[in-house]
């Protein structure tokens, strides 16, 4: 009489291993951070070998910290144009809907139909994104392995604040995007760097940043895209081999951990890796780095106004599909538009190579413009008067509207003439 019980506890048992069984994620936010060092019991083991990344040796100390929100001509001047780190404690305006109203029921009510991009991480790889409603996600985060890193739904951008510091000059005319991210914490990021400056800011959970210097950028193994300007490390962040690697642990760092209302700056370039605990809600206001700073309307900015990122311009949006799109919306009527767009992909760089403006093209064209089977070559070409290949800003600022006008309508989002919209209507 045993056995044919025990046979089905035997079968149930490979039911269950063979099945993806899901459990509620860890939400603990505390973690000792930076960690505390100690020797291997292993005589002779090397200090962190086969531990995560910042194990290997003490930090050097803790990223510069204000308590006041400085104005923008000062954050140019002291921390933006020197690209130095700075955390900003209690930065956000914890007063906005996305502190006050914010929970997973009041996501799933209100913006549940949302088309959002997700990402699954596995370790030592991320998987390809995919789209999905946010009501789809928020039921299902705490128990998968997902986390959502997208431009922020337009349907949500009243709800989240902008820094005071970004609200004036070339700042505020070169912002490139806003990013939402959100997991159920324990997530943790490759080493890397970003094209644009970033200014992240918590909304909920807890995220520890380890900082490097990039003239350390040769001891990381990196993968770098030179032309897109950004970078990761092709090292395990959560099991690096110092044998391999051996100059990490001889390599200074800094740290900071960022908790609900502060923020980080991130210069274009710096190395930096990222890790989450609890349910972790941040943004991202990401703008082009550029060698000056135009402080037009800075004068009689009222840093005390509550402003929201909905009344911003981004060069970056997502659309109604849930995809990262170029925001074209006046792209084909005001010239200024594309020339703020060249600017933007320049950076502070002496050139734009049109292997930069390649992918933007692709992701600014229209259906029209693959129809027609226009180019991002000829497109460039048309730009290029000097035929150099490449533009600089005196170029790009010296463009005729009329040409930037005609490289709009025609190559990038040109509209069907009437006999050609007769044909399609007929077809």
């Amino acid at each position: 009489m045993l056995f044919p019980f025990s046979s089905l506890l035997l079968t149930l048992f490979v039911q269950l291993v063979q099945c993806d069984i899901l459990f509620p994620k860890d939400t603990s936010t505390d973690f000792v951070f930076p960690p505390k060092l100690r020797a291997h019991t292993v005589q002779g083991l090397q200090m962190g070998h086969l531990r995560p990344l910042g194990w290997q040796r003490a930090p050097e100390g803790k990223v510069t910290e204000v308590t006041i929100v400085p104005d923008p001509k000062t954050f140019w001047t002291e921390t933006v144009k020197p690209k130095k780190p700075m955390v900003m404690r209690d930065a956000f305006n914890t007063s906005s809907e996305c502190f006050t109203e914010w929970d997973d029921k009041f996501l799933k009510t209100h913006y549940g139909g949302i088309n959002i991009e997700v990402t699954t991480k596995r370790p030592g790889k991320i998987i390809e994104p995919k789209i999905m409603t946010f009501k789809r996600f928020l039921l299902r985060y705490n128990l998968e392995d997902w986390y959502l890193v997208s431009p922020i739904p337009d349907e949500i951008l009243h709800g989240i604040p902008i820094v005071p510091s970004l609200m004036c000059g070339t700042f505020k005319t070169l912002l490139q995007e806003a990013e939402m991210w959100m997991s159920s914490g324990g997530t943790s990021s490759h080493l890397h760097y970003d094209a644009d400056h970033n200014l992240h800011c918590l909304i909920t959970g807890r995220k520890d940043f380890i900082m490097y210097d990039p003239k350390h950028m040769d001891r990381f193994d990196m993968e770098q895209d030179k032309v897109g300007g950004t970078g990761y490390s092709k090292i395990d962040a959560e099991m690096v081999n110092v044998y391999k690697y051996p100059k990490i642990g001889k390599t200074g760092w800094k740290w900071t951990t960022l908790w609900p209302g502060d923020c980080i700056f991130i210069p274009a370039g710096h190395l930096h890796q990222v890790r989450s605990f609890g349910r972790s809600l941040s943004v991202s206001v990401l703008w082009t780095p550029t060698k000056s700073f135009n402080d037009t309307g800075c004068e009689n900015l009222n840093m005390t106004e509550s402003v929201s990122l909905k009344e911003l311009d981004f060069v970056w949006k997502l659309n109604e599909e849930g995809e990262r799109v170029i925001n074209t919306t006046s792209l084909t009527t005001d010239p200024e538009v594309l020339r703020h767009h060249l600017l933007s992909l320049l950076r502070d760089d002496a050139k734009l190579p049109r292997e930069r403006f390649y992918p933007y093209f692709e992701k600014a064209r229209n259906d029209v413009s693959r129809q027609k089977e226009q180019t991002p070559h000829a497109a460039f070409r048309q730009l290029d008067l000097k035929k150099k290949n490449y533009l600089t800003a005196k170029d790009i600022r010296k463009l005729p509207e009329k040409l930037l006008e005609r490289v709009a309508t025609l190559f990038i989002r040109p509209e069907l003439d009437e006999d050609e919209a007769l044909l399609k209507d007929e077809l």
